[in-house]
């Protein structure tokens, strides 16, 4: 299906920066329907397991479920706040696009820490802004025309949010003001998409006046 996101392109980004993953137990925290999930598949880890609150989510999930006849891959309908209920349960964990969406990005990172093994690892995807300033971007409303936009950390920042959560050796696997060729309107998926949330004089700001999102994707270790 060719929606709005092309996830194709971040799994690409990601694949040579993979921990070993076979015989492992790896959460995807923030799944949504299940994509990244399935492809973890081809490295045979022992089990994944999904997190998302999202009912429209879970219900593609339970259809691919069903079509796939997968067996080591669950989805759970929970909110992230419930890592810790996962004490030490995961050897990697997967937070992709999920951080600027909650209100207290460190809170949820302290929590995924809390959910890992010793010497597990995490790969992060955020959105963020250019710039080596230690500051993050809190829009006053919307961001790009997304509700519920919190913190939009400089990479600085996001690496030292992963240190105060006390996770180790951070490493910059992709760092890209994201395009319009990875989140853009198709026919499957009729919105408002990126092109349209930036501001038509200025393709450096968006349509509120703030810079331009970045793309991050980083490795650390607990």
């Amino acid at each position: 299906i060719d929606a709005e996101w092309r996830s194709d392109f971040k799994w690409k980004r990601l694949q040579n920066s993979l921990p070993k993953m076979k015989g492992k137990v790896i959460c995807d925290l923030g799944c949504g329907n299940g994509y990244f999930m399935y492809r973890m598949l081809e490295y045979e880890p022992k089990l994944v397991v999904g997190i998302d609150p999202n009912l429209h989510a879970l219900l593609e999930f339970k259809l691919f479920s069903r079509l796939s006849g997968v067996e080591n891959i669950h989805f759970e309908y929970l909110r992230g706040d419930v890592m810790p209920s996962f004490m030490g349960a995961f050897d990697v964990v997967f937070c992709l696009g999920v951080l600027y969406h909650t209100p207290d990005p460190i809170g949820m990172l302290k929590d995924i820490h809390k959910s890992m093994k010793g010497n597990s690892t995490l790969i992060v995807d955020c959105q963020g802004i250019d710039g080596d300033d230690h500051i993050a971007l809190f829009p006053q409303k919307r961001y790009t025309n997304m509700k519920g936009v919190f913190f939009l950390p400089t990479l600085n920042t996001l690496k030292h949010w992963l240190q105060r959560a006390q996770f180790l050796d951070f490493e910059v696997i992709f760092s890209e003001e994201l395009s319009i060729e990875e989140q853009r309107t198709t026919d499957w998926a009729p919105i408002r998409s990126l092109k349209d949330s930036l501001d038509p004089n200025d393709s450096t700001r968006t349509v509120e006046g703030y810079p331009r999102a970045h793309r991050f994707y980083v490795r650390a270790r607990k």
